[in-house]
């Protein structure tokens, strides 16, 4: 028996021993100050020997009642070997409760010396049967709630394993969405300054969307990691940006190093970086600025990403927009984080520009990351 079993089986059988131990307690206090109101006299040392051959007996028999309800059970084919292992488990108790009041009883001076364990039998045999029956269907009734309770707790648990596994397949296949969006976006600017025989720049892009595609891949089966990583990467998709924004493009970035330990989830910031260029900076003439701030608020973590540009449509809802970046990025959330986060977009003070916020909760341990199928 390894150590983990041996541990288990002496706690149950501390338990047991503990659950047994209060009728001994109720029964003795009954019995002897029942006998001194009505005026009689027992010694203490047998009442309380004779509620403990009466109830200790239960304690093995509760543990071989528990092993015969699981490992024997009532089916069509072994249900008489189950009735014969519960009977003989019944006449044991009996036979157990004969022989200890016996001997206590010698021992106490309450029984006669001389008294046989058949004679003793007899009497026990028109109180005790009906009465530890009654203690037997108890037991019984004990076991079947125990196994009920295992298997809602087995079903409750599998459902918990199964919605897990949903869950981080759900978010591995957001991802996976997100990733050739971001994906098709680069090649598209590639395309983009080739057209315009931007030559030297388009290979420098080439080079920078090489590094991203790096990790990208190296990062498929991530679900979060530290804020640092993530500007780290954002960093890299705007040197891109600025190979074809040029001057046009000013990025301005304020983040506290407690707020880059933050876990985030993959890729959050780049779609709204990219949403901030395509919809904010590519419309002014003369370009404009994104600003990037991050900071610990008490237990949430606050992100903003601000740009310069045209406000945001009269009755534009998140939920509602059909920009893939976006409604991904409200979907990882949702299924990350739940009510306790927060995604929502607003013209920025002053009205122009728009604000990008995001609130979570501040995490800070290692990073999830998802088995990866061979």
């Amino acid at each position: 028996m390894t150590d983990a079993r041996l541990g288990l089986a002496i706690r149950r059988a501390a338990i047991v021993t503990l659950v047994w131990t209060v009728p001994v307690i109720i029964g003795t206090a009954g019995h002897y100050f029942g006998i001194m109101a009505d005026g009689g006299s027992m010694p203490a040392s047998h009442v309380v020997g004779n509620n403990f051959a009466l109830w200790y007996v239960w304690i093995p028999a509760s543990l071989a009642i528990l092993w015969a309800y699981r490992r024997l059970p009532f089916s069509r084919r072994g249900w008489p070997i189950a009735v014969a292992a519960h009977l003989g488990i019944f006449v044991a108790v009996f036979l157990g409760q004969a022989w200890l009041t016996l001997v206590i009883g010698h021992a106490t001076g309450h029984v006669q010396p001389n008294m046989r364990f058949v004679d003793r039998m007899m009497p026990l045999l028109m109180d005790l049967p009906a009465f530890d029956t009654l203690i037997y269907g108890g037991v019984i009734a004990v076991a079947v709630g125990l196994d009920y309770a295992r298997r809602y707790r087995d079903r409750d648990l599998r459902a918990s394993n199964l919605e897990t596994q949903l869950e981080r397949a759900r978010l591995e296949a957001l991802q996976m969405q997100l990733q050739p969006h971001f994906l098709f976006n680069a090649l598209n600017s590639i395309a983009m300054l080739v057209r315009r025989e931007r030559k030297q720049e388009a290979l420098d892009v080439v080079i920078g969307f090489g590094e991203l595609l790096r990790y990208v891949l190296d990062e498929a089966g991530t679900i979060d990691q530290p804020l640092a990583a993530e500007l780290q990467f954002v960093r890299r998709y705007l040197e891109i940006e600025k190979v074809r924004h040029q001057e046009r493009l000013r990025v301005t970035v304020s983040v506290g190093s407690e707020a880059e330990r933050a876990l985030v989830p993959n890729l959050l910031l780049q779609p709204l970086v990219e949403n901030a260029l395509k919809h904010g900076i590519s419309r002014l003439p003369k370009g404009g600025e994104v600003r990037i701030t991050a900071e610990r608020r008490g237990t949430m973590l606050h992100i903003e990403i601000e740009n310069d540009g045209p406000p945001l449509p009269e009755g534009f809802s998140v939920d509602a927009t059909d920009g893939v970046g976006l409604r991904n990025l409200r979907d990882r959330l949702a299924a990350l984080v739940g009510e306790t986060g927060a995604f929502h977009l607003d013209t920025a003070p002053g009205g122009n520009g728009v604000v990008a916020v995001i609130e979570m909760p501040f995490r800070e341990r290692d990073r999830v990351t998802l088995e990866r199928t061979a």
